[in-house]
This record gives structure tokens, C-alpha cells and sequence, in this order.
């Protein structure tokens, strides 16, 4: 009998070898192209995962990405958050005890994404409403939504969770922005620094409710470039949270990655110390500063690759097909073991199709040479 998709995924894990996956994150290309009026019409009412089953791919499924979110979030403490639309911008409240904060959000033409224009945190008295927030999260796990997910993808596939990006990251990303993290770290180091382990506490209510679920394989989440995590402030701010996180989830079973889709060379040695399982996401030139040699020599043998083929390699005016052709057998005979092949680090919507089909056939023709 034939292994699933998610079997195979969890083996490379164990690292017990067998058929290298195939694993994939299509949803902001379906629902693009869905919006533009670009998707084909053979996909149209398909759900996801019958697209990839269409494609000979399995679903990478993220918790609350376009789908269906079985963590939910609540606040206590008479915390109020208020969302106004305004067009494009998404102006939103955290009404406090302690303060009010404002954020304004600005959508795409297509109401898919967003990115913060206007960061909640502007001087160092808007940290209190905020650590008053983080201290009231109450976070609760869906079985019933888990599981309707796991029995409509049948194996075909993993069911996953990004977790709250580590104290640094959610400063420059979600809170404060990248300058006036900076600023803040260089003019009120010590109140900074003790805000990052508020943040940390608060993750941990996450950490708590999501350790003993079902899900075998987790994402640590973040968005890791060096231009804006450089060596020194990765090794201070970022390897002893992910060390301890890895050290908590392996306690209880888990397997853990992270997510790493910028400039990322200088940061592959850190990684390696990292004791995470993996690293998802890694984006090679073109796209970004490292080769499929330089991964290897960054990482040693010891992590598993999630993804490694950019995404501008299903672009056709961008990689004619030898050179896609080239890089596929490479990478999966490079990394064959400690793979699972995917779109470092989503199938762009002007994708080629025919490529992503072209896959599974690859996979077992460089595997029997």
C-alpha cells in the first residue's frame, strides 16, 4: 500500500527517506487570478485541495491563511478592538485601561492583502495599552474546525500552524516598524528589551494551547531577511528564543521550522544552531543572495529544506524551461532525504501551470537515475 502525501512528509522528518513530497502553498494564487478574472476555468469551484490533487501536489495548509483558522484569539480585561473600513485602508482601535492604540492597515486593488502604513506603537507610552493587550490574550484551540480541515484533506497533504513571530520580529513587522525599532533599541535599550519578554510571555500562551494538539509539524511563523535581522541582532535577539521554542516543542513531540524568505546567506550558520528541524522558505538567486551550494555549506546535513524553488522559476519570461528543467534535478538531488520540495515561497499568479504538473514526474525520474 502507498504512502500519503502526509506520511511521506513525516518521514522526511524521521529521516526514514522514501519519495521526496511535493508541497505547496497555491492560495493567493487562486484567489488572485480568482479575483482578477484570470483563473482558468477548469479551476473554477475547485476547492483547493482538488487543485493540487489536479496538479499531482499536496496542500501545505496554514491555520487562518485564506482558510478556515481553528486557533482562535479573544481578549479579556476590557480590551476592545474596532475596525474600520475606509476604501483600502483598514483603520483598527485597541481601546484599553491603559491607553488607546491606532493602526491603519492599506488593502491591494483585490481586498487580499494588507501592510501596515501606520504602526500602533509611535513613542515609548504607547507600550503600556500594548503590553496591557498582550497580558489579556486568551488563545483556545478549535478541535471541531481542525478537524473537518484534516478529514477534507485526507493525507493529502499537512495541516500547520504559523505561531507569533519571536519579540524582534513582531517589533519591526507588526508594532513599532523596522527604523523605529532601531531607534527605540538604541535610545531606550532596557525598557525594549523588558517589552521583547512581555512578547515572549504572551507567545507562550500560544505555544501552551497549541502543544498538545494533533499537529505534528509547526512553523516558528516569522519573516527572516538580514538587511533588517543582521547576524548580530539575529544572535542576541533571535537564536535563544528560537532554541528554547525548539527545545519546548521537541519536549512534546512536535517537529518545528521556520520561515526564512529574504536575503539570507550570513544567517544560514546561525541557523544550523538553531536545533529547529528545518528551514521553509529559503529563496536562492535569482530572487535572493545565496546558491543551492551555499545552503548546504550553511546548513550541513542536519536540517530539513522546505521549498527551494523560487518562484520566478514558474515564470516563463523570466526562466525558460531548460534552466527550470536544471534547477529541479539539482536541488532534488542535492537535498534528497531531507527534502520536501516546494515554491520558495508561494506559486505567484502568473504562474506557468504545466511546470507545477511537470514536478512529480521529475521527482521520480532523478530519484530512479
Amino acid at each position: 500500500m502507498s504512502s500519503t502525501p502526509y506520511e511521506d512528509i513525516i518521514a522526511v522528518f524521521e529521516r526514514r527517506g522514501g519519495r521526496i513530497p511535493w508541497n505547496i502553498r497555491h492560495e493567493f494564487w487562486y484567489y488572485y487570478n480568482l479575483a482578477k478574472g484570470t483563473l482558468p476555468d477548469r479551476y473554477k469551484g475547485m476547492s483547493l485541495i482538488d487543485v493540487c490533487l489536479d496538479w499531482g501536489a499536496s496542500w501545505r495548509y496554514y491555520s487562518g491563511y485564506f482558510t478556515d483558522s481553528f486557533v482562535k484569539v479573544s481578549y479579556t480585561g476590557g480590551v476592545d478592538v474596532e475596525r474600520v473600513v475606509d476604501g483600502r485602508a483598514i483603520i483598527t482601535e485597541f481601546k484599553t485601561p491603559k491607553g488607546v492604540l491606532r493602526q491603519i492597515s492599506l488593502k491591494d486593488e483585490y481586498g487580499l492583502t494588507s501592510r501596515i502604513v501606520e504602526y500602533p506603537v509611535k513613542n515609548l507610552e504607547d507600550l503600556k495599552p500594548l503590553e496591557y493587550i498582550l497580558e489579556n490574550i486568551e488563545v483556545r484551540f478549535d478541535s471541531e474546525t481542525y478537524s473537518r480541515v484534516e478529514g477534507h484533506l485526507k493525507g493529502h497533504g499537512i495541516v500547520s500552524y504559523f505561531f507569533p513571530r519571536s519579540p524582534y520580529q513582531r517589533l519591526i513587522l507588526e508594532y513599532m516598524g523596522f527604523e523605529r525599532t532601531i531607534r527605540f533599541l538604541s535610545r531606550y535599550k532596557r525598557e525594549v528589551e523588558d517589552f521583547m519578554k512581555t512578547i515572549e510571555s504572551s507567545n507562550s500562551i500560544f505555544y501552551d494551547a497549541i502543544a498538545s494538539t494533533p499537529i505534528k509539524v509547526l512553523n516558528l511563523g516569522e519573516n527572516i531577511d538580514v538587511r533588517m535581522t543582521p547576524p548580530r541582532i539575529f544572535e542576541r535577539y533571535c537564536l535563544p528564543y528560537y532554541q528554547e521554542r525548539a527545545d519546548y516543542l521537541h519536549r512534546r513531540g512536535k517537529y518545528v521550522h521556520i520561515h526564512v524568505d529574504g536575503y539570507a546567506k550570513p544567517l544560514l550558520p546561525l541557523l544550523r544552531e538553531s536545533r529547529l528541524d528545518g528551514v521553509e522558505a529559503l529563496t536562492v538567486k535569482p530572487v535572493g543572495d545565496m546558491t543551492l551550494e551555499d545552503v548546504a555549506k550553511g546548513l550541513g546535513d542536519e536540517m530539513i529544506i522546505l521549498d527551494g524553488i523560487p518562484y520566478i522559476y514558474f515564470i516563463p519570461e523570466a526562466i525558460n524551461l531548460e534552466k527550470f528543467d536544471e534547477f529541479v534535478e539539482k536541488i532534488i538531488s542535492m537535498f534528497k532525504g531531507r527534502l520536501i520540495l516546494g515554491i520558495s515561497d508561494e506559486l505567484p499568479p502568473p504562474a506557468d501551470i504545466s511546470r507545477v504538473q511537470r514536478i512529480p514526474e521529475m521527482i521520480d525520474r532523478v530519484l530512479r537515475s
